[in-house]
């Protein structure tokens, strides 16, 4: 049985040896076919276009179906201003059209924000919406506080009035408000 066991070992090296050994390369027998080469449909072929300006990806806060919280949402702005913000938050429809930056200054971890005008919509609508514009602002400005101004004057509606101590704070619970 030993004799058949080294038998069996012996001719599987031979066939392992023999099969390990190089060929000579084969020459194409058509030399007008041009060589293509391989791609792999993957991120490594594609090149970028020079002439495109890098974006910058920012967080974006909109209210949610049921309107009982907020979303986040990735998005990218061509350069992070404070009306490149609004114009996302109007785009989320969380600020009407035609709203405009009118000042945006930042000292010391606290922003002030003041807006050409800031729509109405109830006191559940507008602790969304200014929940929003404060996350929005303070995530993407990395502040620690938002001072929101209408036309310069604080931010009052019918239902919430802010003083000048008021200001508006990254709400981690904005799914559930």
């Amino acid at each position: 049985m030993k004799k058949f066991i080294m038998c069996f070992v012996g001719a599987m090296l031979v066939l392992s040896l023999a099969a390990c050994t190089p060929t000579p390369v084969k020459q194409s027998e058509s030399a007008t076919e041009p060589m293509v080469e391989a791609s792999t449909g993957g991120a490594s072929d594609k090149v970028p276009d020079p002439n495109v300006e890098p974006m910058e990806i920012i967080s974006v806060y909109s209210s949610n179906e049921d309107a009982t919280g907020l979303n986040q949402a990735m998005d990218a702005v061509d350069e992070l201003t404070a009306q490149s913000l609004v114009d996302k938050l109007i785009e989320y429809g969380v600020l009407e059209e035609g709203t405009e930056v009118l000042n945006f200054n930042t000292k010391d971890g606290i922003g002030t924000l003041d807006l050409s005008k800031v729509p109405s919509s109830g006191t559940s609508g507008e602790l969304l919406m200014l929940t929003a514009i404060g996350n929005t602002f303070t995530e993407n400005f990395e502040l620690d506080k938002l001072k929101l101004l209408v036309d310069g004057k604080n931010y009052s509606s019918g239902h919430i009035e802010h003083g000048d101590n008021d200001y508006l704070e990254y709400n981690r619970d904005y799914k559930k408000l």
